[in-house]
């Protein structure tokens, strides 16, 4: 048998789950297992399940769940022993004694070996510990150690990959690390290291003043020593900070001259807004949120045209005369749009849902959503909504009006609150502020795979057998195997400043840059 309580309570015979009891008889269970080979005294079991007020019966009860599991694991594995009783297991059968192994032997191994022992421990991990069971005894405080265990170990595979220079890659996790842990000053230490060392001294500055508020106006306190030296040492750009001694050299600037794009059979197009179906049916919608007047350009046939249309508004253009037919108002600050059978807008400050029925070209329902919209799509007969600051994916089911489930995937971004969502080839793809991609099961709305991107993911597109990812925070644009995750080739083209969208069309990807 296998027992997995490095998340919810699982036990496994031959790969099969085995059903078990009620709460008590697996909290007794996970008590057992925290104490796997060791005798848990039946007064500590009591303790465990019913805290300071057990009922009168509790040691016959504690008798009786011994008995259930018996009959479930076996009378060898769970055998009576004074004071109490001993759960016996071959340690490999229990995860939580094979992280602590592979912990140990990653502190003996080379650098490279370390890495990969220590990612193998925390891949056992599928939640918080025992995330299932309640504790009612002194087990809560060995939960609480373990899960520290789990940071630490997480803390020392990241200095390890620092050292190796992989700091690049390791932006994206310390973001999340750092979002759900901001006390942590080791993690926050590692962000600025990152940042720096990738070029980003001013964001690795604008790290420490971050941790600096935070720390000051929520406990009191300024930061550690060890922060204030590193801020030091940044300002002061200390070759010891770098992987090979030398000062860091920041990335060259935007508006240094790059060498010409290749020549293509076509021009390549800013971007491409998509065509809609029913009444729309060969016109365009663009979303204009700005205060005043605004000009949406659309690079169109054979060069731009402008496109004007009020403000805080979905204009619908004609393609064939590049003029604005209607403009359907939507409030302040619209976001996101998408077109199914309705057109779906975010609202970026109302953190709502606008329906606009394409018949009538009226707002019809307005859906409250339980943070910022910034990705929006329409597909597998529901309307998926990306956060991008959140880390959250929610549906939405247009027969009703409503969100059904809104699920946790990424954690908060610390710096780009971007993100973006599609549906391709089966799946519910989006990517999100920290640098994830993730693609999701729709039947099940679980994550099926992910992968860390470039800096500030914004645009996604699904198309021509690859994902296709923009980034505004190094101004690049990626292109991934949508079952495997790897990185495919891709002519490099000069997409401007922050590529805020994506699309994929007439055999091109296309991608939208902020001006300015």
């Amino acid at each position: 048998m296998e027992f997995r309580i490095l998340g919810p309570l699982e036990v496994l015979d031959d790969q099969r789950a085995v059903l078990l009891g009620g709460a008590k008889q697996r909290a007794l269970l996970g008590v057992l297992l925290l104490h796997a080979n060791e005798v848990v005294s039946t007064t500590r079991l009591v303790d465990e399940l019913w805290g300071e007020r057990p009922p009168a019966t509790a040691e016959k009860l504690v008798q009786g769940y011994v008995h259930a599991l018996r009959k479930q694991l076996g009378a060898d594995a769970l055998v009576t022993q004074a004071p109490g009783y001993k759960l016996r297991l071959d340690p490999r059968a229990l995860d939580l004694l094979e992280f602590e192994r592979l912990t140990d032997d990653a502190r003996g191994a080379e650098l490279p070996d370390a890495v990969a022992l220590r990612r193998q421990a925390l891949s056992l991990w599928r939640g918080p510990l025992l995330a299932d069971v309640a504790l009612e005894g002194p087990a809560r405080h060995t939960v609480g150690r373990l899960s520290e265990l789990r940071l630490a170990t997480q803390i020392e595979r990241i200095d390890a990959e620092l050292e190796l220079g992989r700091h690049a890659q390791l932006i994206g996790e310390l973001e999340s690390l750092v979002a759900a842990n901001p006390y942590q000053e080791r993690l926050h230490a590692q962000l600025m290291l990152a940042l720096y060392r990738s070029g980003r001294q001013a964001e690795a500055l604008h790290a420490y003043q971050a941790v600096r508020r935070t720390l000051s106006d929520e406990l009191g306190l300024q930061p550690s020593q060890e922060l204030r030296d590193l801020e030091a040492a940044i300002l002061r750009q200390d070759e010891s900070l770098s992987v090979d001694g030398r000062v860091v050299q920041a990335p060259p600037s935007p508006t240094e001259p790059q060498k010409p794009p290749p020549p293509r059979d076509k021009s390549p197009r800013a971007f491409r807004a998509r065509r809609l179906r029913g009444r729309f049916t060969a016109l365009l919608v663009a979303v204009v949120g700005v205060a005043a007047a605004a000009t949406a350009v659309l690079l169109l046939r054979d060069g731009p045209v402008p496109v004007t249309a009020p403000p805080n508004s979905v204009g619908v253009i004609d393609p064939k005369t590049n003029k604005v037919v209607d403009a359907i108002p939507v409030g302040p600050r619209p976001g996101p749009l998408a077109q199914g059978a309705s057109i779906w807008v975010g609202n970026v400050d109302g953190k709502t849902l606008w329906r606009i029925n394409s018949d009538t070209r009226q707002i019809v329902k307005t859906i409250q959503l339980p943070a910022t919209p910034t990705g929006i799509a329409v597909g597998l007969g529901v309307v998926w909504i990306a956060h991008g600051r959140s880390g959250q994916l929610s549906r939405v089911d247009p027969h009703f009006d409503r969100v059904t489930k809104t699920i946790d995937l990424a954690g908060r971004a610390l710096y780009f609150p971007n993100g973006s969502i599609d549906v391709g080839g089966g799946w519910v793809w989006a990517v999100f502020g920290n640098s994830m991609l993730a693609r999701i099961d729709p039947a099940g709305m679980r994550l099926s795979g992910s992968r860390l991107v470039g800096q500030g993911p914004a645009g996604l597109a699904v198309g021509f057998g690859s994902v296709w990812v923009s980034n505004s925070g190094d101004s690049t644009v990626q292109r991934f195997n949508p079952i495997t995750f790897e990185e495919g080739p891709l002519a490099e083209y000069n997409v401007g400043r922050a590529p805020r969208g994506m699309d994929v069309g007439e055999g091109v990807g296309s991608a939208k840059a902020q001006s300015g």
